[in-house]
């Protein structure tokens, strides 16, 4: 299986204007949106916080796939901007994926996202997630074992796999901060799909640690960058993003014919507001 195959869902909280009409389910009871593409849902959320006359509003897409379901985002993203939606700190964006994989290969999905855990939340450019209640490191757990066991329990992780212990095959990964910008929706989006990818199409399981040795220096290294965009372009060398040692198909097939604005595919747009990100997740206290 490869990126373009695997469904995925997102998950946008807002801030609506007060005045605004669309109709707002219930939390998990969304209502439809009239005025997006078909199937996407508004629900409230009580952990969305809202300046004076404004409402919360979060917006759940359906099931999408591949270059089409870029593009969907894409156009629903304009459409919710234009409507007035906005976010604040304490609005979050979940990324949803179907999940098909045996035992091992949740092992090994497990154990990428904590290798690459530091990378994850230094994309969401804040410090703030990685502190939060509502997305909390898994790295800490020890091993790949623990952190199942924890992530299974409590949805509120970096990975949230109580769907999955429930008999629902999905996960959830709730470490990104509310984003209206169509350019970091894309890159995690991939970002996330890459590493399901991995996941499903490799044997070997990373190690939980990365640590190289004293004195030598990677590819992925570059002068003065500090430790979130060194390991966001650790990351990015994994996924194949960056000339490396993966060649897999989500380096290979890279959604067909989409990147941000439609123009030819192009890593580029991505790479360097994610870059953008992890620096100034870097220079965060």
């Amino acid at each position: 299986m490869n990126a373009n195959d695997i469904a995925f869902g997102i998950e946008i909280e807002t801030h609506m204007p007060g005045t605004d009409r669309t109709p707002i389910g219930g939390y998990h009871n969304g209502l439809p949106v009239a005025w997006l593409p078909a199937g996407w849902k508004a629900e409230r959320d009580g952990s969305i916080r809202t300046p004076a006359g404004r409402k919360p509003c979060e917006f759940v897409s359906p099931v999408l796939r591949g270059y089409e379901g870029l593009a969907n985002v894409e156009t629903a993203v304009d459409a919710i901007k234009e409507r007035g939606a906005r976010v604040n700190e304490s609005c979050g964006l979940h990324v949803t994926v179907s999940w098909n994989g045996d035992a091992a290969a949740l092992a090994r999905l497990i154990s990428l996202i904590a290798n690459h855990e530091r990378a994850i939340y230094a994309s969401t450019g804040t410090k703030r997630r990685e502190r939060t209640h509502w997305a909390k490191q898994i790295k800490t757990y020890g091993n790949k074992d623990a952190a199942k066991t924890r992530c299974e329990r409590d949805r509120y992780h970096l990975l949230n796999l109580t769907h999955l212990a429930a008999g629902r095959n999905r996960i959830e990964i709730r470490a990104f901060a509310g984003t209206l910008n169509k350019t970091k929706l894309i890159g995690y989006i991939q970002m996330i799909l890459g590493l399901v990818e991995l996941a499903l199409n490799t044997k070997r399981c990373s190690g939980w640690d990365y640590a190289k040795k004293p004195g030598t220096k990677s590819c992925w290294d570059r002068p003065d960058a500090g430790h979130g965009e060194t390991e966001l372009n650790r990351l990015f060398y994994r996924l194949g993003w960056t000339k490396g040692w993966y060649k897999g198909e989500l380096r290979n097939k890279r959604f067909g014919e989409l990147s941000v604005g439609q123009q030819n595919c192009d890593w580029k747009p991505v790479k360097k507001k994610l870059l953008e990100l992890a620096r100034k997740y870097d220079q965060a206290v």
